[in-house]
């Protein structure tokens, strides 16, 4: 964007000089790059945000000149003209009112038109653009000062006389007025006659109705065009004008008609020309948008002193409504060319901005730093992850968006619908992961492809869920671990594969650190071989699983080695987690141990056995632990061998032998009853 100072001067009193005109401008956010002296004005090339279009034309930065200097704002006369002639009638269509919500034509007749000469001239060139005719000269002059783009139309040479705003159809060409005939594609927005396309929309005119100096009759363009229309059209035809890049970035909506009664009482000052019929085709106004502002709160935020009076001055000077109510509270009604104002903090910025960056205070404010310790999740994830690295686990972390049908691949482990993106940026992205065991998977193939076979990972991550539409979402954290291939190397005992068991060692390690009781049970899940429900003590519901995954599962990934993989809701165990550690003195008395062996159904877990043992002798048993686990010649078909070592004391008093053979005695007879099991 290019000012001229002298051009500036006409609707502003200005006594500071141009180089200090520029550097209050840069400092409240309209970077002056250059001053270039033209002849006897100085022009000023300005970098505009793309948040500030209100600053790409005269009257705009004439506005931010106003408010940093405090100076009076004169605008030009902006009302409509009196109509003194009656021309041909115009119809003007609009097929998409999606990218032109409104056009408005105006019709001009009996013009003269002549090179211009003269002040406006001298505006336009100083900016660099070039003269033409006192038509389009007018246009360029207003496009300038307004800010919206215009085209004026050669209407003699309009085919019916009818305007058709309108989509491209595939193979049109127009030739535009540089030139150069340019091939249209379906989706630009293109002005047509009857017979053609006569103009780019809100980019540039056609050479079949350009106005020269032959023309006597003019229709007069001011339209809203769609901004991201107009910016795909430009690129795709690699074109670029003024007024594209001032749609680009979105004109004033409550400009189009205003520009419109300035440009036509200029070019009949200009041609002589009588000013007709105006035609104003669809609805388009700026959204009325009325922010509070706290000023106490303002000044707390910038960190100097604020007085509404004050506030309210600078606020009017950027041209906006400002109403204070008798609580003493403000309303700013912010107007049509500034949209990028929407909430109380654009408005601070406004104030810190427009008083100048460099008034605010230099000191630091007081740091206070965050006193609070970790919320007992965080303490429990970080010990989680601390115990599973120290069990020779790597941690991995995966993507928590992943396509439907992953998603959907392990319906037993999900609640509720999947949640999807309502714009994904892929078809794989779609949707908030409803578990954890994709990632892994993916993981695992991935290693195994670049022949990194021998895996043990863990993933502590978020799943996402929602018991049906319109219920509110949870994340829910939760652990995944993935186990395959080799999982230790010994000299004595050679290569040991990973498997069920060792999975289940390394849950039951981490849940009784965290001092959490867990027990198995035998559960069916679609894609698992074999699978176990993992219930913590105290709750009825299962906080997850483990298991075998099944061929068809690890065929949908690609995988060809048994993996064994564990899911795990970490709210549950949370919940339920002891981080205190408390010393427990050494036991005063011994302890004594017996050992009884059972042979039982082949399908009978050992977690079973296990909760009876504990039932019947709870007061005095101190540790149970399964030592084997046997199918062999000795055992018949169908049976299986389970030792348990069983651990028996009391903290007050050493047990006798007598009571300890009573409650073993009790334990077998116990088992022989519920399950029907042989002692070996």
């Amino acid at each position: 964007m290019k000012l001229s100072y002298a051009w500036l001067k006409k609707y502003i009193d200005l006594k500071s000089s141009p180089a200090r005109v520029a550097e209050l401008l840069t400092m409240s956010g309209s970077e002056v790059e250059e001053v270039k002296k033209v002849g006897s004005d100085s022009v000023m090339s300005m970098e505009i945000t793309s948040n500030r279009p209100d600053c790409l034309n005269i009257i705009g930065l004439a506005r931010e000149v106003a408010a940093v200097t405090a100076a009076k704002l004169r605008l030009p006369d902006m009302k409509a003209p009196r109509n003194t002639g009656k021309g041909p009638e115009i119809k003007c269509a609009i097929k998409n009112k999606k990218l032109c919500p409104r056009y408005t034509a105006r019709v001009i007749t009996d013009t003269h038109i002549t090179a211009t000469a003269g002040e406006m001239t001298e505006k336009i060139l100083a900016l660099g653009m070039r003269a033409v005719n006192g038509v389009v000269d007018v246009t360029n002059f207003c496009l300038m000062e307004t800010g919206q783009p215009m085209h004026a139309f050669d209407l003699d040479k309009i085919k019916g006389n009818r305007i058709i705003v309108r989509e491209a159809v595939k193979g049109e060409k127009i030739t535009t007025i540089d030139g150069t005939q340019r091939e249209l594609a379906p989706g630009m927005l293109v002005i047509a006659d009857d017979a053609r396309p006569i103009a780019i929309a809100g980019i540039m005119g056609g050479v079949d109705t350009e106005v020269t100096g032959a023309t006597k009759n003019i229709l007069l363009e001011s339209a809203y065009f769609d901004p991201a229309s107009i910016r795909r059209t430009a690129r795709l035809l690699g074109l670029s004008s003024e007024s594209g890049y001032r749609f680009e970035r979105g004109v004033d909506k409550d400009m189009v008609k205003p520009a419109s009664d300035r440009a036509a009482r200029l070019i009949g000052d200009e041609t002589g020309g009588r000013i007709c019929a105006f035609y104003d085709t669809g609805k388009l106004s700026a959204k009325k948008t009325s922010v509070k502002l706290d000023v106490e709160k303002a000044a707390e935020i910038l960190g100097v002193p604020l007085r509404k009076d004050k506030v309210k001055s600078l606020f009017r000077r950027l041209g906006m409504t400002v109403t204070i109510a008798k609580s003493g509270s403000m309303s700013v009604s912010v107007p049509s060319f500034r949209e990028d104002i929407t909430q109380e903090v654009d408005l601070v910025e406004e104030i810190a901005r427009v008083q100048g960056y460099d008034s605010m205070p230099m000191t630091m404010a007081n740091f206070i730093p965050e006193t609070g310790r970790k919320t007992h999740d965080r303490r429990v994830a970080e010990k989680l992850k601390d115990m599973l690295c120290g069990l020779g686990l790597s941690e991995i972390m995966t993507y928590s968006l992943i396509s439907r049908p992953d998603a959907e691949r392990f319906p037993d482990t999900t609640v509720g619908v999947p949640i999807g993106l309502k714009n994904p940026l892929s078809e794989e992205h779609a949707v908030l992961t409803p578990h954890l065991l994709d990632g892994m998977l993916r993981t695992i193939a991935w290693n195994l492809n670049r022949k990194n076979t021998d895996l043990a990972l863990f993933e502590i991550g978020k799943i996402y869920m929602r018991e049906g539409e319109g219920k509110k979402i949870s994340e829910i954290p939760a652990l995944c671990v993935g186990m395959t291939g080799v999982l230790r190397r010994d000299w004595r005992e050679g290569k040991k594969q990973a498997d069920l068991y060792d999975l289940k060692g390394a849950v039951e390690m981490f849940l009784k650190r965290l001092k959490i009781p867990v027990t198995f049970h035998e559960a069916a899940l679609s894609g698992m071989e074999t699978c176990a429900g993992v219930k913590l003590f105290e709750q009825t519901e299962d906080a997850g699983f483990l298991g075998t995954a099944g061929a068809d599962m690890l065929n949908a990934y690609d995988i060809g080695q048994p993996v064994f993989v564990c899911q795990l809701r970490l709210d549950k165990i949370m919940k339920k987690a002891v981080l205190l550690s408390r010393y427990r003195a050494v036991p005063r008395f011994p302890s004594s141990s017996r050992d009884i062996s059972v042979l039982c159904e082949a399908d009978l877990p050992a977690g079973k056995i296990r909760e009876v043992i504990r039932s019947v002798g709870e007061d005095i048993i101190q540790e149970i632990e399964l030592v084997d686990v046997y199918k062999g010649k000795q055992v018949p078909s169908g049976k299986k061998s389970l030792s348990f070592s069983i651990t028996y004391g009391l903290g007050m008093r050493t047990l006798t032998d007598k009571e300890i053979e009573s409650v073993h005695t009790r334990i077998k007879t116990a088992l022989t009853e519920k399950f029907n099991v042989a002692f070996r």
